[in-house]
């Protein structure tokens, strides 16, 4: 998955128009009493969307806050610092299936504030550390009846899951229905070297661990009706050393823990919540196109920040 940001094939998703449109899901014809089932691929990713995403053109939005924290061998594990994310997803249903842009910014902040932190001392080696509020997309994805797409950067467009027809595990409880996604792997290789970047550089491969729950109504699931439904999102992910965290080549890894929710609009985020995302990530609130090139924080970083002397 070389130049593929791990956003552009987990979280950027789409449906197809003439599969999904002319055959309702066989759980959205259920009544909301009884348990939902999916019967074929296209029913599965019909409620994935509408769970996920819209399966009507608009533009919506997650946010979701949480923690990082590092897990270091022989210590216990250590909340490092508070975050916040933005994105904003265009969904548009084209003749080929539901086209899927995606843009996303993340904010460091003390736990209970709302301001954007500039520096920290970085309690794993006592280093006064600039946290790097990244921005990742414009990550694109294609949705059809039988699974998803995502663009490279060079343009090509990859069938992710072997060209199989895609099903996901659902549950329910109390009125609820949810599913998770996993991925893992390499998704890139490390852009900085142990030369240049001895204290950014974690090592050759970004290896990660990656897990998505959307949960929702049942009723609204059930519902033909509605197209967009109401959703809560977590991202749980394993990841190596953020590079503005200096801590080399220590062993450990981070953990991104963070809860959040589905809106249609950044309106529905509280309003010093939305001032401290758009002071740094302005454009995610701009009526047009946030941004046309595709950023992400191992591109961005070797060109906005220099290496610390050890």
């Amino acid at each position: 998955m070389k130049q593929v940001s791990r956003r552009n094939v987990l979280a950027s998703a789409g449906a197809a128009t003439m599969g999904l449109a002319a055959a309702e899901s066989s759980g959205t014809a259920q009544a909301a009493a009884g348990p939902l089932t999916f019967d074929t691929p296209a029913d599965h990713i019909r409620a994935f969307l509408k769970l996920h995403l819209s399966l009507a053109s608009e533009t919506i939005y997650h946010t979701y806050t949480g923690t990082l924290e590092a897990i270091v061998p022989g210590r216990e594990i250590v909340n490092l610092v508070a975050c916040t994310t933005l994105l904003r997803r265009q969904i548009e249903e084209r003749e080929d299936g539901h086209h899927v842009t995606v843009w996303e910014g993340t904010v460091y902040h003390r736990p209970g504030e709302t301001e954007p932190l500039d520096e920290f001392v970085n309690p794993l080696n006592g280093r006064t550390v600039r946290p790097f509020h990244q921005r990742e997309g414009r990550g694109q994805a294609l949705w059809t009846a039988t699974g998803p797409k995502i663009r490279r950067s060079n343009g090509e467009w990859v069938t992710l899951g072997g060209g199989k027809p895609y099903t996901f595990d659902w549950y329910q409880a109390g009125g609820r229905i949810w599913m998770s996604r996993y991925s893992s792997g390499v998704y890139a290789q490390n852009p900085l070297n142990s030369e240049e970047w001895p204290l950014e550089f974690s090592g050759p491969d970004l290896i990660y661990s990656e897990k998505t729950t959307n949960s929702g109504l049942v009723s609204e699931m059930a519902d033909p009706s509605i197209l967009n439904a109401s959703a809560t999102y977590g991202l749980n992910v394993t990841m190596p050393w953020w590079p503005w965290l200096l801590m080399g080549r220590t062993p450990g890894h981070l953990v991104w823990n963070t809860e959040g929710v589905k809106m249609s609009s950044p309106d529905e985020l509280p309003p010093d919540v939305r001032a401290m995302i758009e002071r740094v990530h302005p454009r995610l609130f701009a009526d047009d196109e946030p941004w046309s090139e595709r950023y992400n924080l191992w591109t961005d970083y070797p060109k906005m920040r220099t290496p610390v002397a050890g």
